[in-house]
């Protein structure tokens, strides 16, 4: 899979606006020069794995976000709108974060189970 330079700098400048990160912030933290992390957002400069890395650890995203082909947008916004969720649950020791995940799996299925029946089919987050 060739993935285009254009595509990884989307990403890598997504994530950072997702994590409300300035230019010049997200120089720092990955400690590199706010121009060299300005290339990389352009597209001037692929990123090296190392870089990548870091960025995807400091963004809370997946290395293969960056380098995928474009999903489409509601399958985008609902990745979007789980990462606070995941973020808290990552917070949370053991094993109350079991307890709470296996409960809101739960609640989450009978939600589902109640809206397949009462509801027609709407676009979910897949």
């Amino acid at each position: 899979m060739v993935t285009a330079k254009p595509q990884i700098a989307k990403r890598i400048k997504e994530a950072r606006e997702w994590k409300g990160l300035s230019q010049v912030a997200m120089a720092k933290r990955l400690g590199i020069a706010r121009q060299t992390y300005l290339d990389l957002e352009t597209g001037k400069t692929e990123p090296r794995i190392t870089v990548l890395l870091s960025i995807a650890a400091l963004t809370e995203r997946p290395v293969s976000w960056f380098m995928a082909e474009e999903s489409t947008h509601a399958t985008e916004r609902c990745q979007s709108d789980m990462q606070p969720l995941l973020s808290l649950y990552r917070q949370l020791p053991e094993p109350l974060r079991s307890q709470l995940l296996a409960s809101h799996i739960g609640q989450l299925k009978a939600c589902l189970d109640y809206l397949h029946h009462h509801q027609p089919d709407e676009a979910a987050c897949e």
